[in-house]
């Protein structure tokens, strides 16, 4: 992979697993919100992750932006509840959400230096499906802001394309200044991370954290169970490729 100049991640359970932070933060947000705090979340979560999974997929296939799914799934959630309210509402709960959140969301130095190396050989992106400020506040959390800005940070409700929509994958490597055969994407989803950039002419690695069931097709470079595999899958995909061209 000697041809490879640009190292393309995705954010959420890539750089930031899900289950450090937002099962929890989520769960004491709804515990401690003045409007649901008397539900009982025995009641309310599993309503609540009934319509995030429902509302997910209209968000991917571009029905409704990032907004409009934070603000429905607590719509909806209350809705059941006979509760009636509005965009105000869910926009204080998402708020309230991030202030909980904060505390969940670990600032892990190992994962920075671990980039910042690979900044140093590669140029590195971010492409993820989110809204705009959610994300950046994560990375902010994590002590990524420095490494990753607006200038190689690439999100769904920003740019206009949702993974695994070819256009995202074309946007952001372009913004870069690369092709997509210079561009190697590294993510856990199945779909997103690999089926997409595949499609789009990148190749890609997957993160199999939960070690799942390699489908068929199509064939990824690599697979790694944990990110700190990547520095020497891509040395080892990069001597083969030498010793293959001498």
């Amino acid at each position: 992979m000697n041809d490879i100049r640009l190292l393309l991640f995705d954010l959420d359970d890539t750089l930031l697993y899900f289950e450090d932070y937002w099962e929890k933060s989520l769960y004491e947000s709804f515990e401690t919100f003045p409007l649901t705090r008397d539900i009982g979340m025995d009641r309310l979560f599993p309503v609540f992750l009934e319509h995030d999974a429902q509302l997910h997929e209209k968000w991917l296939d571009g029905t409704i932006d990032g907004r409009e799914f934070r603000n429905l799934r607590f719509i909806y959630t209350l809705a059941d509840f006979g509760m009636d309210v509005g965009a105000e509402e869910a926009e204080s709960f998402e708020q309230w959400f991030r202030t909980v959140r904060a505390a969940y969301i670990p600032h892990d130095t190992a994962l920075v230096e671990q980039l910042n190396g690979w900044a140093g050989r590669y140029k590195v992106g971010i492409l993820t499906n989110g809204t705009t400020n959610d994300q950046f506040d994560k990375l902010r959390r994590m002590g990524l802001d420095k490494l990753f800005t607006k200038e190689n940070v690439f999100i769904s409700d920003q740019i206009g394309f949702a993974k695994p929509n070819k256009e995202a994958y074309l946007y952001a490597a372009s913004a870069m200044g690369c092709t997509a055969e210079e561009t190697l994407f590294i993510g856990d989803s199945w779909i997103n991370d690999v089926t997409g950039p595949i499609q789009a002419g990148m190749r890609a690695i997957w993160l199999n954290k939960a070690r799942r069931e390699l489908p068929l097709a199509p064939v990824p470079t690599a697979v790694i169970h944990q990110l700190d595999e990547l520095s020497a899958c891509i040395s080892c995909k990069m001597d083969a490729t030498t010793n293959a061209n001498d």
